[in-house]
């Protein structure tokens, strides 16, 4: 019997400095995207984001599983990342014309990640498995290479499919990630770290849009986009990115709440944090003009879509911050009936009081959150093939 060679974990497992490394080149792609985007607000503008940022987003999940799993201070793993690190910046030069000209160079670059994952998984889980790595690698990756060279239009649709297809296969393989056991600290602060870097860096970008002869309406717009997204940040951090520990702790099946919260509900928001900063660029750049209808939507659908996604019951949060955040993604709808023909300048203040008022709001509803407020501990978890418990927990009751 082929044996695993997942490593005994602890709880205390904190991020790697290559680690780090990595999320800023990931940060560095979405942000690529995310300008892409704002040259051309529309369907099908959207749908080749979408495209394009899946594979850099599913391999950044995959690459953060197995770091969980295994020791980076180990010298093949690091270079294994490192490896990954650098064919992730190859993509993200690539990315914005991966549709127009640059597929099969993107292409080329995604099956070379996906094959140092699966040799990576293949040590992780001790033997070629079928599982989301092995399909990505046999899959998806050549046939995005095989279909790097059609027409746009052609190119468009058969990647949108086949990214589809990507996002799928974790789900319709749960069964076969069932096993894996997690660091219940390690990954929250991995993807709450690349929250923080996607919140950040479009503002970054936004204040880079001021010139030297900047307005007071300019210092004022980005004063509010200063205010938005530490509201977001707020949102994020003060209370639902501790119940990622928490729902890890208390879960049987960790890969659950790994795929449902992390993979699924970090893609929602980061796509979200996109869509938000197209808006908050264009209201920072040019803040008399009146924002375009359609970036002025976007953004707001943004707004809507990273409240919204805390709805999902396996966050587990209080009933009244669900209610909350749903009430502030129906306002957030509401702003471009308001906004509309307006200056940008009044746009982004209008999305941005709701949120910043619900950011008050929850602080008076649940107060200060302890990093896990129910005195839970960790459970011991068997992994599947293995005779043996990991993260024992002295004194567990059973």
């Amino acid at each position: 019997m082929a044996t695993s060679r997942v490593a005994p974990l602890i709880e205390s497992k904190r991020i790697n400095v290559a680690e780090h490394f990595y999320d800023l080149v990931l940060v560095f792609a979405v942000n690529k995207v995310t300008h892409t985007l704002a040259d051309d607000i529309s369907w099908t503008g959207l749908v080749n984001a979408w495209a394009v940022f899946t594979p850099f987003w599913w391999s950044w999940v995959g690459t953060g599983i197995l770091s969980n799993l295994t020791d980076l201070h180990d010298v093949k793993n690091r270079l294994r990342l490192f490896a990954i690190t650098l064919i992730t910046s190859m993509m993200t030069i690539a990315a914005p014309t991966a549709l127009h000209g640059h597929g099969v160079f993107f292409a080329v670059a995604y099956l070379l990640l996906r094959a140092l994952l699966l040799w990576w998984a293949v040590d992780v889980f001790g033997g070629l498995r079928l599982n989301p790595f092995s399909v990505s690698a046999f899959c998806t990756a050549p046939l995005l290479l095989l279909t790097a060279g059609l027409p746009h239009e052609q190119q468009r649709v058969a990647w949108a499919v086949l990214m589809a297809g990507e996002l799928s296969s974790t789900f319709v393989l749960r069964r076969r990630l069932n096993h894996i056991h997690v660091d219940v600290l390690h990954l929250p602060e991995r993807f709450g770290l690349v929250v923080i870097l996607a919140l950040g860096v479009p503002f970054v970008d936004a204040g880079g849009k001021i010139p030297h002869d900047f307005s007071v309406r300019q210092a004022l717009a980005l004063a509010l986009a200063f205010l938005l997204v530490a509201s977001l940040w707020w949102i994020y951090f003060h209370f639902s990115n501790s119940r990622i520990a928490h729902q890890l702790r208390t879960e049987d099946n960790q890969s659950r709440v790994v795929r449902e919260l992390l993979a699924y509900g970090h893609y929602c928001l980061l796509g979200s944090v996109s869509a938000i900063a197209v808006g908050v660029w264009l209201a920072v750049a040019h803040p008399q003009a009146a924002l375009d209808d359609s970036a002025l939507w976007l953004m707001c659908a943004g707004a809507v879509g990273f409240h919204a996604v805390f709805a999902w019951p396996r966050w587990g949060l209080p009933r009244s911050v669900v209610t909350l955040r749903l009430a502030v993604a129906a306002v957030a709808l509401l702003v471009p009936l308001v906004a509309q023909d307006r200056s940008g300048l009044f746009a982004l203040g209008l999305l941005t009081a709701p949120v910043a008022a619900a950011a008050v709001a929850e602080t008076a509803l649940v107060g200060i959150a302890p990093s896990c407020h129910c005195g839970c501990r960790p459970k011991p978890h068997r992994l599947a093939g293995l005779g043996r418990h990991l993260h024992p927990a002295p004194g567990d009751a059973r």
